[in-house]
């Protein structure tokens, strides 16, 4: 554990910005993956400049995990108080392997360094597949951030906002409660005490014994109902109503018969031009025959 604790106690002097841990992350991952495809090659191909262009770029990709282990502490930080609980200890999980990787980067440069020296192929394809062992756990790196983010939900824009939307309602529930809560007690307190339906029942024995036979009141006569001038308004404005409704039917119903005559009118004075017209139609069409006649006979003459 005291080597993780060195990497992790190292503080640049400069500061480093938000969500920049994706773009290094990108570069760590790609490096390690051509560098291995060329030194695949290599053991066929045997060129020294193959082997000089993987040197150049493991040492970029060293470069690239210190970057992404230093940009993915700070949004580590970010991002540790919105996770859950299982989400922390994947957090965890993540940084702690990242740190292993930045030492196994650092290390695989180095033993690159001393395989170049070295001409025989066993020396070659022992670092080809250590390199190829780095990059699978470099892959599952990716894949364990991967799952930070979608599954977690680690440096989302969207989730801290609902993560303040939700404690926003929860303080407007709390307000809303505790108005709730206040209006009850001071209701309570001002109901006065009521007394017992048995009380109740004694002291009212006690009145009806203390009272004396002379003492009830004589039953009152009964007054024949009176009739206001308000209820006779009503009548009258009721029988008012009455008469205009008849009337407006009455006259409802002439304005339908006159309607029903005007257009029994019309239609005879219809039916009378039509027949006039078809006569006209028939004399017409009887002279036209007649015309027609004529001319064939003077033709055949």
């Amino acid at each position: 554990m005291e080597i993780l604790q060195i990497l992790d106690a190292i503080k640049l002097p400069i500061e480093i910005p938000l969500l920049k841990h994706p773009v290094a992350v990108h570069f760590a991952i790609v490096l390690p993956i051509v560098a291995l495809l060329l030194e695949i090659v290599n053991l066929f191909v045997k060129r020294r400049c193959v082997g000089v262009i993987s040197s150049l770029l493991l040492l970029l990709a060293t470069v690239a995990y210190l970057a992404a282990f230093f940009t993915g502490k700070v949004d580590g930080k970010e991002a540790y108080a919105m996770l859950s609980a299982a989400g922390k200890e994947e957090l965890k999980e993540h940084k702690e392997l990242g740190i292993y990787l930045v030492y196994a980067i650092g290390a695989i440069f180095l033993l690159k360094l001393i395989v170049a020296g070295f001409k025989s192929g066993l020396a070659k394809l022992f670092f080809t597949l250590v390199l190829a062992t780095f990059v699978g756990f470099a892959i599952k790196q990716g894949k364990d951030g991967g799952e930070l983010v979608y599954e977690y939900g680690a440096n989302v824009k969207a989730v801290s906002e609902l993560d303040d939307k939700i404690m926003e309602l929860e303080e407007q529930l709390e307000e809303c409660q505790g108005k709730a809560t206040t209006p009850a007690a001071t209701k309570s307190q001002q109901t006065p005490a009521v007394s017992s339906p048995a009380s109740q029942s004694e002291e009212e024995s006690q009145k009806s014994q203390n009272k004396s036979p002379q003492e009830e009141p004589a039953p009152k006569a009964q007054e024949a109902p009176a009739t206001t001038p308000a209820s006779e308004s009503k009548e009258t404005s009721n029988e008012a109503e009455a008469s205009s409704e008849t009337t407006i039917e009455q006259k409802a119903k002439a304005a339908l018969e006159e309607i029903k005559g005007e257009a029994s009118s019309t239609a005879k004075e219809a039916t009378s031009t039509l027949e006039e017209s078809v006569e006209e139609a028939g004399e017409a069409a009887s002279t036209n025959h007649d015309i027609q006649i004529n001319t064939e006979e003077q033709t055949a003459h």
